[in-house]
This record gives C-alpha cells, sequence and structure tokens, in this order.
C-alpha cells in the first residue's frame, strides 16, 4: 500500500519503521500496526526530523495525520 511518499511493510512485531532519502525524497517504511503503537509513530516523526523533514507535510501519510 502507498501513502505518498510511504510504504506499509510488515517485517515482524519488533521493526519500528525506517526512514531514509532516495533521490533527495524522503521515503518511509511504515509497519501496518502504527496505530496501536504510539512510540512507532514517534520514531519515525523523529527520522524524518533527522533527515530535514516535516511529517506535517505529508497529510495523506499515516506518521503525518494530526492526532
Amino acid at each position: 500500500m502507498l501513502h505518498r511518499d510511504a510504504v506499509i511493510a510488515d517485517y515482524g512485531p519488533a521493526f519500528a519503521g525506517f526512514a531514509l532519502k532516495v533521490d533527495g525524497t524522503i521515503v518511509c517504511i511504515v509497519p501496518p500496526q502504527l496505530n496501536s503503537r504510539p512510540e512507532v509513530a514517534v520514531s519515525m516523526r523523529q527520522q524524518v526530523r533527522e533527515l530535514g523533514g516535516d511529517c506535517g507535510e505529508c497529510r495523506n501519510c499515516p506518521i503525518g495525520r494530526p492526532g
């Protein structure tokens, strides 16, 4: 499933997501448990900030949604 620049992938229960730059664009690999594990969203937002991004800019992304 693709949400703008986020890909939902299930790499097991220990996977808490990953953000990386590809051709100057931030791409997030998001676990499907995002909504049930609040620490995952916190971790993903931090990774995006460290890459110079802002999760609030990607309104269609599951980690960028307000709330």
